[in-house]
């Protein structure tokens, strides 16, 4: 598991070691420049030509600029360095970066008004490569009057339709104009083709829209202590396949399907089987060992055609009848699964409070099964049982007060709070899924693509979910397992046939190739997996 960090967090990992361990900044500053050159070099040498320009502003990553520049220059090859922030105005570290600069022959054109924006427009026709040293980790307020009339000429340049020659980016520690806490876009950024990193992996350049302005990150180890880093940023980790791997043990010879575990699927409703359908087919391919469908008669006949493996259980019209029934086939499972294609209808909220309220068992709620719940969240609280929800941001915003497009301006914020307040471990679905457990730790999923951006693909992850709860995982495996296995049964469908045109029960399709192929680099790797 990748341990990442904001850039608040970085910045006390930095303090601690200079202040602490009496390491001096300008030594971080000369290693993090140098692999920052480390980059350029590379890139100019294996594919693109030597006319690089660097663009440096204030601050710490205007310091990495001038020491990239410098140790390129020294190599020979030819720099252009712009300043959209006046050098001479720099202090500490950053300043020194630029003396030794400045004491080696360099040379900036400082970029004062408007007017000398042409120069700098004439600099990025020559050149084949950009680094961007402007803004770095630190920005608070939104990119405004030469920085961000810089930057978008630098956008521009590289989208330039017209152009025949190879163009790259090179952002130093994060795309300028992205915040490094939670990867909004301060009223401009930088899109880079590549971000050469500083120690730790930022929050901000993982998950959107930060993630699509980083391009291809690499880390660049600057001497800072491991275990400052660790103390500083301990609540951010990014999943990897090697942590799937881990919480998906070898089966014994001896496992039988009550083993296995035994999941309770309350789904579908007239019109909306395949909900269930999809659901159980994922259970069952993601090793449930018995799968049982409570639904309406409807829903029954079709499950049953769609999913012979799946038992079933037909419930009635009369509501209070069905919640008893409900409750109390419940603690004959290992874990219950809720909510996809249920409908908003009044029986669907007394069978949700029920749930709530009576069952002991884990169970992970989606869609109507949140979606009833409205904006009384409150109704968490009293939950009887462990619970993962797995919300997309339109469900998470209803239960807030918030639209869809505020909970993704605040994904970070919003999934860390409420999984804290209501005690719940929480799936904020999207381009770069966040887990969040009740005790404050943030996994960031990388797994995923564009095409599963089709209905039913919730009903699949609900379904992946409430098999890992129903085999004994806790809530937060069961949540972190069931994202990365979700968005790796879609990435295998996208290599088959693309993102145009998968549909959910591809996804489900693929869930048994994707376990296959964590626990096959499990065993190349030589991992120890108990059993």
């Amino acid at each position: 598991m990748i341990q990442i960090a904001t850039g608040t967090q970085m910045r006390q990992a930095d303090k601690a070691a200079i202040q602490g361990r009496g390491i001096p900044g300008m030594t971080l500053m000369e290693t993090a420049g140098r692999a920052l050159a480390a980059e350029v070099e590379k890139s100019a040498e294996k594919s693109f030509g030597k006319e690089v320009l660097i663009l440096c502003g204030a601050g710490n990553n205007g310091g990495d600029g001038y020491v990239a520049a410098r140790l390129l220059a020294g190599g020979g090859i030819p720099v252009k360095v712009f300043a959209l922030s006046d050098p001479e105005k720099l202090s500490g570290d950053a300043a020194e970066s630029w003396r030794r600069f400045e004491g080696a022959g360099g040379r900036a054109d400082l970029i004062r008004d408007a007017k000398d924006l042409k120069r700098l427009e004439n600099g990025l026709a020559l050149a084949d490569i950009v680094v961007d040293a402007l803004l770095g980790t630190g920005i608070t307020r939104p990119v405004e009057g030469l920085m961000k009339e810089g930057i978008q000429m630098v956008n521009l340049w590289r989208r330039d339709p017209f152009s025949h020659r190879r163009k790259l980016v090179i952002s130093a520690d994060i795309p300028s104009g992205i915040c490094a806490d939670d990867g909004s876009v301060m009223g401009c950024a930088v899109e880079a083709d590549r971000t050469v990193t500083f120690q730790r992996t930022k929050v901000g350049m993982m998950v959107e829209p930060g993630r699509f302005h980083a391009g291809l990150v690499r880390v660049a180890d600057i001497g800072i202590p491991e275990e400052i880093c660790r103390d500083a940023a301990s609540d951010f980790f990014q999943l990897e396949m090697a942590d799937a791997a881990e919480m998906l043990p070898k089966r014994p010879r001896t496992m039988n399907k009550g083993d296995a575990g035994k999941l309770l699927l309350i789904a579908g409703s007239p019109g909306m089987a395949g909900a269930a359908v999809l659901s159980a087919r994922a259970a069952l391919r993601a090793g449930a060992g018995l799968v049982k469908v409570c639904g309406a008669l409807e829903v029954v006949r079709v499950v049953q055609v769609a999913v012979p493996e799946a038992t079933c259980l037909i419930l009635g019209e009369d509501v209070h009848t069905n919640c008893e029934t409900v409750v109390r086939e419940a603690e004959l499972f290992d874990a219950v699964a809720c909510g996809p294609g249920l409908g908003r209808s009044q029986e669907t909220e007394s069978l949700v409070k029920h749930i709530l309220a009576r069952v002991s068992r884990p169970v992970v709620l989606d869609a109507d099964g949140i979606n009833v719940i409205g904006q009384r969240p409150e109704i968490l609280k009293k939950a009887s049982c462990p619970l993962v929800l797995t919300p997309h941001p339109g469900e998470m915003g209803r239960l807030i007060g918030k639209s869809a497009k505020e909970v993704n301006e605040e994904r970070i914020g919003i999934a860390k709070s409420f999984s804290s307040e209501y005690n719940v471990t929480l799936i904020l679905k999207g381009a770069d899924s966040l887990i969040a457990s009740p005790e404050g730790r943030m996994y960031i999923n990388g797994t995923g693509n564009p095409g599963m951006a089709a209905a039913g693909s919730g009903d699949v992850l609900t379904g992946i979910v409430g098999a890992f709860l129903a085999g004994g995982k806790t809530p937060q495996q069961a949540a972190c397992l069931g994202a990365y296995i979700h968005g790796l049964a879609g990435d295998e469908q996208e290599k088959a046939m693309g993102e145009y045109g998968m549909v959910a029960s591809d996804i489900a399709r693929g869930v048994a190739q994707a376990i296959r192929l964590v626990l096959a680099g499990s065993e190349a790797s030589g991992r120890h997996r108990p059993v």
